[in-house]
């Protein structure tokens, strides 16, 4: 640190998040200093002061950060959204606890070492094209680059040195937008217990999945991450000789992928304020394959007139068979987002959809077999219980064979004749019962499970108890059983 002069301003194109986070250590320590002359010399040469921060991130972070090191005491945590500032505050009160039972020798030393240790590279450089090429040159040596990292750094290449960087700008500020939504996806991720596993790569590539217009001669739906980037970069390099088309693709693309991201981060925290979210989002919860068709659709205002058809192709379809489908969501999901279509044209390509993969017969004969272990059932026995129960106890409750799965009794005498495990996996010997009950009743016959039933918070669950109750409680009870789901479920999940 000592070869750099204090009087410079620096651009940090590498290494952001160590050089902040170091930042907040020499402040917490720094503050840890006795009062007086050495603490302000300080504080002054590598901290600053509220109006002129010696670090200075781009956006809402930097105001952030100037408040984290000014007034730390005045943060209300809870109203903080964004993850980078949870993870700075985070950071300083780690930091806090750390320093807390330093001496102030110790804290000394500490501050020296930061000073006379840490080493960073600065790279003169003429242009921005070449902070550019830098940028990916140290990363190709270390670890690999993030792919949001890396696009950006390639269309503010070519915006360099093909456009005269008349997009910089709008790059850098489409890309934060992006970085930022990112950001709340991963709290409201954690919130709600949703999106599996969400990363960044999957914003990045669900959005080209809904963008076959912009990549026509390239696009393809099998597309990983690497060959996505590596298609961007194609599309760049082909059009950077007629440089109103190359232009017009990177403004098209960024505006389009930051609207994008912008929507994917609201539809989210829709998630907990619109009530005909929850069951779907939470409960039944969506495969990633159908986001980037619900991104488009919530953008444009059709979602809400969709949900109810797309609940059910995602019971029918996604999770009842188990075909990702991928082709015909990711190809529907352009044509939303590139042609003008209109609610009632969405709802019949959706309907061609699920009866294609699954029509009401074919729905029949599926829910007629084996079923344990798909990850429809839950959602098909709790909307057939029809009790409003919290996502939480919802959460807790676990798929029970009613004639259990690993018997201390002989099936045939309950009228199993045959393939008993076969038939202990069909729909009318599975109920809803919280793991701690379940525990409980152990394998023994549905009378001696009465009991536990009882107990339960799940209505149709304790109906069970008291049909178990009356007696000679058979094969056939859950045959009929099942007859009254599959009725319901065709019923309930209906296309129309």
């Amino acid at each position: 640190m000592d070869g750099l002069a204090t009087d410079t301003q620096y651009e940090v194109i590498d290494g952001q998040q160590r050089i902040t986070s170091l930042f907040i250590l020499l402040s917490v320590l720094i503050d840890r200093l006795p009062e007086g002359a050495i603490k302000n010399a300080q504080k002054t040469a590598f901290i600053g002061n509220p109006d002129n921060l010696k670090l200075e991130p781009l956006g809402i972070d930097g105001a952030f950060l100037k408040k984290l090191l000014f007034d730390f005491i005045d943060i209300d945590i809870s109203d903080v959204t964004k993850r980078s500032q949870k993870l700075m505050y985070a950071a300083k009160r780690e930091f806090i606890a750390f320093t807390n039972s330093l001496s102030s020798k110790q804290i000394e030393e500490r501050i020296i070492f930061i000073k006379d240790k840490i080493e960073i590279l600065v790279f003169n450089v003429n242009d921005q094209a070449q902070a550019v090429k830098m940028f990916s040159i140290i990363n190709d040596r270390g670890l690999p680059l993030r792919i949001l990292d890396k696009t950006k750094s390639i269309l503010m290449l070519y915006s360099t040195l093909h456009l005269q960087g008349v997009l910089n700008q709008s790059i850098n500020e489409c890309f934060e937008r992006i970085f930022d939504s990112y950001d709340d996806i991963l709290v409201w991720k954690e919130r709600l217990g949703i999106l599996g596993r969400l990363e960044e790569n999957t914003i990045f590539t669900q959005h080209y999945y809904s963008a076959y217009d912009q990549f026509r001669e390239l696009w393809n739906y099998r597309d990983s991450a690497e060959t996505i980037f590596n298609n961007l970069k194609i599309k760049c390099e082909n059009l950077k000789d007629d440089t109103p088309q190359l232009a017009a693709f990177i403004s098209s693309y960024i505006f389009d992928f930051s609207a994008f991201a912008e929507n994917y981060a609201r539809l989210i925290q829709d998630v907990e304020k619109k009530s005909i979210y929850t069951k779907p989002f939470q409960y039944l919860e969506f495969t990633a394959t159908v986001y980037p068709l619900i991104v488009r659709l919530y953008s444009q205002n059709k979602l809400d007139a969709l949900l109810p058809l797309l609940e059910c192709i995602e019971v029918r379809v996604f999770k009842l068979t188990g075909t990702t489908a991928i082709k015909d969501i990711y190809y529907l999901s352009s044509h939303v987002a590139g042609q003008n279509m209109d609610v009632e044209n969405i709802k019949n390509r959706l309907l061609s959809f699920s009866q294609k993969f699954m029509s009401d017969f074919n729905f029949k004969t599926a829910l007629g077999n084996s079923i344990v272990g798909n990850g429809a059932v839950k959602y098909i026995l709790s909307e057939y219980n029809n009790d409003h129960l919290s996502i939480e106890k919802y959460n807790n409750l676990q798929v029970e064979h009613i004639f259990s799965n690993n018997p201390d009794f002989d099936p045939l005498s309950y009228g199993f004749i045959e393939g008993y495990d076969y038939e202990k996996g069909k729909i009318g010997n599975l109920g809803l019962l919280e793991e701690g009950i379940n525990k409980g009743i152990g394998n023994s016959v549905p009378l001696n499970k009465v009991s536990g039933y009882l107990k339960s918070a799940v209505r149709e669950t304790r109906n069970l108890a008291g049909e178990i109750q009356l007696g000679n409680f058979q094969k056939n009870n859950v045959d009929i059983r099942r007859e009254k789901i599959i009725e319901f479920c065709l019923q309930r999940f209906t296309l129309s």
